[in-house]
């Protein structure tokens, strides 16, 4: 067996790769690095029982170049009698739409191709051919770019679904297995561009931090690599315990975390759990600097009331209060962005349930006679999901509708009016779950209560009160 081979399975045994019976999406580019990959996984697929699936991306950069690979990958494919996937698009007009580098661009294009693949077959695992030598390269541009410890960590052999069997692997052992094994493959010419930053540290850095200051470097930042890796194994764990104390709630394009919380930690922590919560949204989070990560932190030292940042990768950041928001920017609108908000409106049937289906609410009503010796008992029974009213003060029929511009409400043994707004900033109530809250109002449009939150001392029951209406609010 050839000494590479037994190298790169050393690595799938140790990192636990890949099982028995798995589906590989093989991602090959027709260079020497994933050519090298697809022959060695080739040549172990009986011992794992493997079933492979080759993927090529078009990227449209190149394109005479672009179609020659593309040929020679479906051609190497059908000579091993293996499923091919093709995809063809044009990375530089995705990355001018989305005011993205070309190379975030295609790698988030082709993690979405590869990712869209495994669920079509239904397969395990997603096998990329990173190196060592991109490791190297990977560590170095993070710290040119001012990274902070996690991304010293550089590229793991396994994150999910994806696998990199080749990661301890030099490229000058990849070129002489396929030199030894008589294997072609294709120079990507723009690997010599310098207009990259990564050939630049390729071409240029290492060359010369090898020549002039350290032969072993690369050996040299491998090694800090896995001492980094090991230790923030270990305080991924705090992390995650941290994280659990200041998460609030978690929706799809965005997550509220508590400030109160997270300042009371140490600075170091306070930041490993903001880009716990980042990944939330993006699990690469390459375009996320240190720098990023700190305008959060202290923003979140900041008093008043809300603020906002705009970090790369159409992510927003608000501080509202003792909420810190962050999601997309489409889910997390400045003032001056927001559309008009819809208002709704619905009739409240008494002696019966009413469901508010699009808010996930619904309200009971019950009416019954009023005996005054009751009267202290249901005053302390009064909260923010149940109230009594009395009956002969409402004018019929009751609604449940949206705040309304200029909304003015008397709070509960308050003897003052105050505008609903006012009342909601008094609160700190997110201004993204304001239009949420439902208005109980009668056929005066007077405001008798702010369903889950407070009723209108105009409504209450005195020790007069001849009839009461019990009003609940409930989730569906």
């Amino acid at each position: 067996m050839d000494k590479l081979i037994e190298k790169v399975i050393k690595t799938i045994e140790k990192y636990n790769l890949i099982e028995q019976g798995d589906k590989v999406i093989v991602a090959v580019s027709s260079g020497p690095d994933s050519i090298c990959l697809l022959d060695i996984l080739n040549h172990v697929k009986h011992k794992y029982n493997l079933s492979l699936i080759i993927a090529h991306v078009h990227h449209g950069i190149r394109i005479k170049e672009s179609d020659i690979e593309a040929r020679f990958v479906r051609l190497k494919s059908a000579h091993l009698k293996l499923p091919f996937e093709q995809l063809t698009i044009s990375v530089p007009d995705i990355a001018r739409n989305k005011g993205l580098s070309i190379e975030q661009a295609g790698r988030t294009i082709r993690y979405q191709f590869f990712n869209n693949l495994l669920n079509k077959y239904q397969a395990q695992k997603i096998a990329l051919g990173h190196n060592a030598d991109d490791q190297v390269e990977t560590i170095l541009m993070r710290i040119i770019r001012g990274s902070g410890l996690r991304g010293l960590r550089g590229i793991p052999p396994k994150r999910g679904a994806f696998i990199r069997p080749l990661i301890e692997c030099n490229r000058s052992e990849i070129e002489a297995y396929c030199q030894r094994n008589n294997i072609a493959y294709c120079i990507d010419s723009s690997n010599k561009e310098p207009k990259y930053l990564r050939n630049k540290i390729r071409n240029q850095l290492i060359p010369l931090l090898k020549e002039q200051y350290n032969p072993a470097i690369d050996k040299h930042l491998l090694q800090l690599q896995t001492i980094i890796q090991d230790e923030l194994d270990f305080w991924d764990e705090i992390t995650e315990q941290s994280y659990l104390k200041v998460f609030h709630k978690e929706y799809l394009s965005y997550l509220i975390l508590d400030i109160g919380n997270l300042i009371e930690m140490p600075p170091g922590l306070q930041r490993s759990v903001i880009r716990r919560g980042l990944r939330h949204l993006k699990y690469f989070l390459d375009d996320i600097q240190f720098n990023h990560v700190e305008d959060i932190r202290l923003l979140c030292l900041k008093e008043g009331g809300e603020k906002y940042l705009d970090l790369p990768g159409e992510i927003r950041v608000r501080k509202s209060y003792r909420n810190l928001i962050i999601g997309f920017r489409d889910s997390i609108k400045i003032p001056g962005e927001e559309k008009k908000p819809e208002l709704w409106e619905y009739k409240l049937s008494l002696g019966k349930e009413t469901e508010i289906t699009p808010l996930g609410f619904k309200f009971i009503t019950q009416q019954s006679n009023y005996n005054p010796s009751d009267y202290e008992k249901l005053i302390k029974s009064i909260s923010r999901n149940e109230i009594y009213v009395d009956f002969d003060k409402l004018n019929l029929p009751l609604k449940i509708r949206s705040r309304r511009p200029g909304d003015r409400f008397q709070p509960l043994n308050s003897k003052f009016f105050k505008k609903v707004k006012s009342y909601y900033i008094d609160k700190k109530i997110n201004r993204c779950d304001r239009e949420k809250i439902m208005l109980l109002v009668d056929n005066s449009d007077r405001i008798v209560w702010i369903a889950g939150y407070q009723m209108d001392e105009r409504f209450k029951i005195t020790r007069e009160t001849k009839k009461i209406l019990y009003i609940k609010l409930m989730s569906l």
